[in-house]
């Protein structure tokens, strides 16, 4: 029995060895949910124990995988919670690798989500910009956005109809407008107070946004006169993340 023990003690003290050189904690799951004990620990920040940390009925696996914070229950969704309070969701917290738990994850005495809005790196305290991106394709008809080439949200948009298309090429953000009016007298709709408007170029005596649209839900397919509509839900979280300069090719 003594030698038994003994050798079970060695084998316990080689696999702690092992999973330190190796990253064996990697792939264990002691409660079973899908999510190594590791990642439980130190990623998500949730209960290596027990299989739903929130208690609503969900795995922590399902949940993260489905966009919802497995810490909190009643659906609420990652990107709607801020664990930290540094200003970055936990969605986007979790895309760029900053700690759901530390709100200046590089120890630099400025809050993770300040420097992501100002292009900064909140994993580097160098100082060196990052970049910010907006994708959107046309064939698909969906819009993606970039800090760093993490995607932060990928979603659905409705651009120009076939006779009004979406202008295709490089662009930047001209300027950013909390709330617009688009069409009234002389045109054929009228769509007052909005949203999150984010101008992108002139063509032929028109400006061009990407911008909130409330008026349908029908995203996923060409409904606009030549802007980019993004669902209120989505849009504004884009507008406060971009600036004046950010990239946007759409193709």
């Amino acid at each position: 029995m003594k030698k038994l023990l003994f050798y079970f003690l060695c084998f316990i003290l080689f696999l702690s060895l092992y999973s330190v050189a190796y990253g064996v904690d990697n792939i264990i799951d002691t409660d079973g949910d899908g999510v190594s004990d590791h990642d439980e620990m130190y990623v998500y920040h949730t209960d290596a124990n027990y299989y739903d940390t929130d208690g609503d009925g969900y795995n922590d696996k399902k949940e993260i995988v489905n966009g919802y914070s497995p810490r909190h229950a009643n659906g609420r969704k990652l990107a709607d919670v801020d664990s930290d309070n540094d200003g970055l969701n936990d969605k986007w917290e979790l895309a760029i690798k900053t700690d759901l738990f530390n709100g200046d994850t590089d120890a630099d005495s400025y809050p993770d989500g300040m420097e992501v809005k100002t292009s900064f790196n909140p994993l580097k305290n160098s100082g060196a910009k990052s970049t910010k991106l907006i994708k959107v394709d046309l064939k698909t008809q969906n819009l993606t956005y970039l800090f760093d080439g993490q995607i932060l949200e990928s979603f659905p948009i409705s651009s120009g109809v076939s006779v009004l298309p979406t202008p295709t090429g490089n662009f930047t953000i001209l300027a950013k407008v909390p709330a617009k009016n688009y069409g009234g007298t002389g045109y054929n709709y009228y769509y007052p107070d909005t949203k999150w408007n984010m101008h992108f170029t002139n063509l032929n005596g028109y400006r061009y946004y990407i911008h909130g649209a409330y008026w349908h839900n029908n995203f996923g397919q060409p409904m606009s006169h030549g802007c980019v509509n993004v669902a209120y839900e989505n849009m504004e979280r884009l507008y406060n993340w971009t600036s004046v300069g950010t990239e946007v090719k759409i193709n």
